[in-house]
């Protein structure tokens, strides 16, 4: 399942941070010029911080429902 923005998603693999949990606030997809490699950065508000890593560094935790 894709993580989208509004997301609750859990930092993982990051002892330091304490696994902590976060809503999703932007997502990009960015190229790394002297490679070409390409790879998508997802950035999370944890508390009062946001924390930029890539998709694969954060595991989905809840979707976003949207109601109209």
């Amino acid at each position: 399942m894709t993580i989208e923005v509004g997301d609750l998603v859990r930092v993982r693999g990051t002892e330091w941070l304490g696994k902590p949990l976060g809503i999703v606030t932007e997502i990009k997809n960015l190229v790394h010029d002297p490679s070409g490699e390409g790879y998508t950065a997802v950035t999370a508000l944890v508390g009062t911080q946001s924390f930029t890593f890539s998709m694969r560094d954060f595991e989905l935790v809840k979707k976003v429902v949207l109601s109209e």
